[in-house]
């Protein structure tokens, strides 16, 4: 019957720490010499560990020509990595463009595509797991996109240069008003909020969606704002406000800057600009909301006023007069992305 050499006594308080403290595989080997020097037999060994003779009889020959530090795992060269820096860069380079610029007939990057790419390209082969693993490593999920508009008026910067040599050339008296419009619903836009991890807050919906206008424009110079709440957003509610500014500066011509909008550009709204001669208007380009500043105050104020909150129509415009009254010319035009 094979037992183990007798440990010396350093030798055994060695393996007595590393059943203690060391993890995993090198404990339990430690503890295989200690049961074989007192006595327990190679079979009972096995049975005890739930090993094979031959793993036990390893051990014996490492510790019995190492000591404890034979018992310990040599270091392991391994197989060298499929997945290298030149893989990640090429499937990284991949997946940041559809596979037709590869001149693949498909439009979205697949495990099975992926890995005919690699195997193609650099003579690699690996398996689904690896190249979905590689993509998590690089930062890239399987979700779906979202749509995105990508239109451009073509005359933009045409229009916007023509707004800059008209308010250079304006007389000092001129009012340069940027207008914008936008409807505030007692169904509240949802935004980001905080709320306690695994319990997703509930906004309460209204039992009717009511709605009502808001016209605003800011004054670009001075910093002040003039609106209005109208119920809907067309030609005639357009008309009134336009009356409204005209009200408000009645002694200065009035340039207003605003987007396509069809009831901004309607006949009706046009012949009546063109019967007031100290009003006129400039169009915005189309599809650039960005380029309209009262767009950032819109944001502002409906986060603030409007978000996450079920409220009546009556409280939403008490909280946006309440809004408005307190912001000062300069808060307007900072947040109008104006001044700095």
């Amino acid at each position: 019957m094979r037992f183990v050499r007798q440990p010396s006594e350093a030798e055994r308080e060695e393996l007595e720490r590393m059943t203690r403290q060391e993890v995993g595989r090198v404990a339990i080997r430690a503890h295989m010499i200690l049961l074989s020097a007192r006595g327990y037999t190679v079979p009972e060994i096995v049975q005890i560990h739930d090993t094979t003779n031959i793993t036990v009889y390893t051990w014996f020959n490492r510790f019995d020509a190492h000591g404890p530090k034979g018992l310990y795992d040599l270091p392991r060269s391994g197989r060298p990595p499929k997945v290298d820096r030149e893989v990640q860069e090429e499937v990284e380079k991949a997946v940041s463009e559809p596979p037709t610029q590869r001149g693949y007939n498909f439009t979205v990057w697949t495990t099975p595509l992926l890995r005919q790419y690699i195997e193609d390209e650099l003579g690699v082969q690996l398996c689904g797991d690896t190249i979905r693993c590689t993509l998590h490593a690089l930062g890239f999920r399987w979700r779906r996109p979202r749509w995105a508009v990508e239109r451009q008026d073509p005359q933009a910067e045409a229009i916007m240069a023509n707004i800059a040599q008209t308010m250079e050339d304006a007389q000092p008296d001129t009012v340069f008003l940027v207008q914008d419009e936008t409807r505030f619903r007692t169904l509240p836009p949802l935004r980001r909020m905080w709320m306690r991890k695994g319990q997703q807050a509930h906004i309460a919906t209204p039992y009717q969606n009511k709605h009502f206008y808001s016209y605003g424009a800011l004054d670009l110079d001075s910093g002040s704002w003039v609106d209005g709440f109208f119920e809907k957003a067309n030609s005639e509610a357009t008309i009134r406000y336009l009356e409204a500014l005209l009200a408000t500066y009645p002694d200065a011509s009035i340039v207003v800057i605003w987007d396509q909008a069809k009831y901004h550009t309607s006949q009706k709204v046009q012949g009546w600009i063109d019967r007031h001669e100290r009003l006129k208007t400039l169009l915005l380009p189309k599809y650039s909301p960005e380029l309209n500043p009262v767009e950032h105050i819109w944001r502002v104020v409906k986060q603030r006023v409007a978000a996450n909150l079920t409220r009546t129509v009556d409280s939403l415009k008490a909280a946006y007069r309440a809004f408005f009254d307190e912001q000062s010319a300069q808060d307007l035009l900072r947040t109008a992305s104006l001044t700095v």
